[in-house]
């Protein structure tokens, strides 16, 4: 995590001190109408003031100029920063610029690639089969992919790819180069036919002993929604998005609004900056990814948040079984040894603590229950510190 990022974090933590085995299986259904909701659900996110939710406004100004200041060194080149507590957005502001040539100023609806933020949507993609009772999060992958019905692949399981503690070290998101279509593959490239590459690869650490984060398992897990629902993207789309507001959220570069979208820059050794990924330049990948690819806005994955910090409901819909939000946002420590700080989806650390997860592209999304509350950087640059320098190493 970047010094500024920690800052931000901490100074929002000061503002608010001091005021403060399941059974997921179930007939398939949509997203429901709530009815004798044990706690009162938010019903939609709405603008608000820090003093109205117990949030210092002087401290929570100073977290936010922390950013400021961040773009106008030049250590990041612009930013979208939002808090959000008790459903209240609180702070929702915008700095810098999306563009190498500062032509383009960042607001506060641009669009981000959320990198590996795409991993909380794919556990509950996930989590939607379970409950549908389609999947079993400890069957093997093989019962849900013929591809991987061999002896390589016979103990690893949805949980342990959910969990990054499936032994495998398959170091990219693909193999490349990708498949080309053929009478041998007529759906090529196609996200099946490059998951199934990956059923010749042997876990080469213990099942569930060891823990290292693993693009190419979520991957398999999008795949798997794929197997079971016809396409990733439309399911997430109907069961996640939809009911939840997410209009700005997408699965794939091109379904996004590009006059929106942020240029993924990257630092040179002069201190200047170059473009990555510019709006309107081919996806990185012909087809829709679960380890990445989201495409999202800082209000729209707040809604996503909310919907968690809500035990699975948001206004009027349970998105989420209240059961299936804990398996994602605890540790899996008690099914996987060596899942003690990562959840479905998340790095948590704590039962009940919170749970935070970073992008390759400089996101950072941080939600903490205890204080009900929802903290959010977005970047979109390569060649700093970002957020979690780990998993942008990784990614």
């Amino acid at each position: 995590m970047s010094r500024y990022t920690t800052t931000f974090f901490f100074l929002v933590f000061l503002a608010t001190a001091g005021n403060s085995t399941t059974d997921l299986t179930g007939a398939e259904n949509a997203t429901h109408t709530v009815t004798g909701s044990n706690h009162s659900s938010i019903a939609a996110l709405t603008q608000g003031r820090g003093d109205e939710v117990g949030v210092n406004p002087q401290k929570l100004e100073r977290a936010a100029s922390i950013i400021r200041k961040s773009v106008t060194d030049k250590q990041i080149p612009g930013a979208v920063i939002l808090v959000a507590r008790q459903g209240k957005v609180i702070l929702h502001e915008a700095y810098g610029f999306r563009d190498p040539e500062h032509t383009l100023p960042m607001q506060t609806n641009s669009l981000f690639r959320m990198a590996s933020n795409s991993k909380a949507v794919t556990a509950a993609g996930i989590m939607l089969l379970v409950e549908d009772g389609k999947l079993d999060l400890d069957q093997p992958v093989g019962t849900y992919l013929p591809a991987f019905q061999n002896q390589r692949w016979r103990s690893i399981t949805p949980r342990h790819l959910l969990t990054h503690t499936s032994g495998l070290r398959i170091k990219p998101l693909f193999f490349t180069p990708l498949l080309e279509n053929s009478e041998l593959h007529p759906r090529a490239p196609d996200l099946r036919v490059e998951v199934n590459r990956f059923a010749k690869i042997a876990p080469e650490k213990p099942v569930g002993k060891t823990y290292s984060y693993n693009n190419a398992g979520y991957n398999t897990l999008a795949a798997i929604i794929e197997e079971l629902t016809g396409s990733y993207k439309l399911h997430l789309s109907k069961r996640i998005y939809a009911p939840l507001g997410m209009h700005d959220s997408f699965n794939h570069e091109p379904d996004a609004d590009q006059n929106r979208m942020s240029t993924v820059l990257k630092r040179l050794p002069d201190g200047n900056w170059k473009s990555g990924w510019a709006p309107g330049d081919p996806p990185d990948w012909p087809f829709c990814r679960g380890s990445g690819g989201m495409i999202s806005s800082a209000w729209d994955f707040a809604l996503f948040c909310q919907m968690l910090l809500n035990e699975g409901e948001y206004g009027k819909h349970q998105i989420l079984r209240s059961d299936s939000v804990a398996e994602m946002t605890n540790p899996q420590g008690e099914h996987c040894y060596a899942a003690t700080g990562y959840g479905l989806g998340w790095r948590v650390s704590e039962p009940g603590g919170p749970f935070s997860h970073s992008g390759s592209d400089g996101t950072f999304v941080w939600v903490d229950p205890a204080r009900d509350m929802i903290g959010m950087l977005l970047t979109q640059c390569n060649g700093i510190k970002p957020p979690s320098d780990e998993f942008r190493k990784m990614v």
